[in-house]
């Protein structure tokens, strides 16, 4: 099924050339400020597509109108349309990746920028949404299908983004046990809107050359858990069990070289919250990637509407919390446990 499914739906490589739009964005709430990506995407017979990406006039087209529109959830009546503003990510703080051996442009980086007119405004967990894409030049018009925005509020509300957890200023982490079946488990409340709940604990560690005296700061990101909603509770878990904690150490720091000691102190809680549109991208890009004509395939998610139109408007929220200690039982056991105990760790860090 799958491998049928693949070849109907195979990009031709030398199609004649057919303009496509791509739009793209990931809305968080607790931004001030959110942008819409929007550029070309073609396959021309006659040219070089890595020779077009070193034009920006390959990617942008030069007069669109932009909006958001802003609907009442439950009667499906029209809000208020918020215009929306070309801008270059480059000024606005957010530069390009430089352009590597190929050389893709990286000036200007054009996208849409979203701002509220009344700065106490922002996008609305209990509103929908729906962006609409004018070409000034050829009339097209293109729009999403409704999207709705996860809600990154954090009060013990039951449309919030609460973790308990988080709230405990004397929380510290432990791994320590690691008997059959023992797991570190974090409970939480799913906001409104989310589908997916994401876990990632990063790790803090300083190295110390006792030849030199030099330090140098390493880290390293554990996904402990993802949870998908179903509809059926407010409440999500995520859970790892603690003896894998051992060796992803391992496997992330490696045995300490000689003449080196490490130090480990902290750690930082990112617990993300996607909406079905990211869920939806997440599960079904894992799909498409798996096949061997992958790369060729048209992209199978896409909550863009209209001819030769493709992208994926999101939105996600994020709670952390940051500079968890990691408990003294725990520092024993990375110090003794066989697996971490190459890594060389003395105990804590000072800094």
């Amino acid at each position: 099924m799958l491998a049928v499914s693949s070849c109907k739906d195979d990009f031709e490589v030398a199609a004649p050339y057919q303009q496509i739009t791509v739009a793209y964005a990931i809305f968080n709430k607790a931004d001030k400020s959110h942008y819409v990506r929007i550029q070309k995407a073609f396959l021309d017979n006659n040219k070089s597509s890595i020779d077009m990406a070193k034009e920006p006039d390959s990617s942008f087209y030069k007069d669109l109108t932009v909006v958001m529109k802003e609907f009442n959830n439950e009667t499906g009546n029209l809000v208020k349309t918020i215009p929306m503003t070309r801008v270059d990510l480059n000024i606005e703080g957010y530069p390009k990746d430089e352009a590597g051996s190929q050389g893709f442009f990286t000036k200007p980086s054009y996208a849409y920028k979203l701002m509220f007119p009344n700065v106490t405004d922002s996008l609305n967990p209990f509103l929908k949404y729906r962006l609409v894409i004018k070409n000034n030049a050829t009339g097209r018009v293109d729009s999403s299908d409704f999207f709705a925005i996860v809600n990154s509020n954090r009060d013990n509300n039951p449309s919030s983004f609460y973790i308990s957890t988080f709230t405990n200023l004397n929380y510290a982490l432990n791994f320590a046990k690691t008997e059959f079946q023992a797991k570190y488990t974090l409970n939480g409340k799913i906001p409104r809107n989310a589908k997916m709940i994401e876990g990632i604990i990063r790790f803090h560690m300083v190295e110390k050359d006792l030849n030199t005296g030099t330090k140098k700061n390493l880290s390293a990101d554990l996904t402990f858990g993802t949870f998908v909603s179903t509809g059926t509770s407010e409440q999500f878990k995520l859970e790892i069990p603690n003896s894998s904690f051992y060796g992803f150490l391992y496997d992330a720091f490696g045995a300490a070289p000689v003449g080196v000691q490490r130090y480990i102190d902290s750690c930082d809680f990112f617990i993300y919250a996607g909406s079905h549109e990211l869920y939806n991208y997440y599960n079904l890009a894992l799909i498409q990637n798996s096949s061997l004509l992958g790369d060729q395939i048209k992209p199978i998610y896409s909550n863009m509407r209209g001819e030769n139109t493709y992208g994926v408007l999101a939105s996600r929220a994020l709670n952390t919390y940051l500079k968890v200690p990691i408990d003294e039982v725990t520092i024993d056991s990375i110090k003794l446990n066989k697996i971490t105990k190459p890594l060389n760790i003395i105990g804590r860090s000072d800094e």
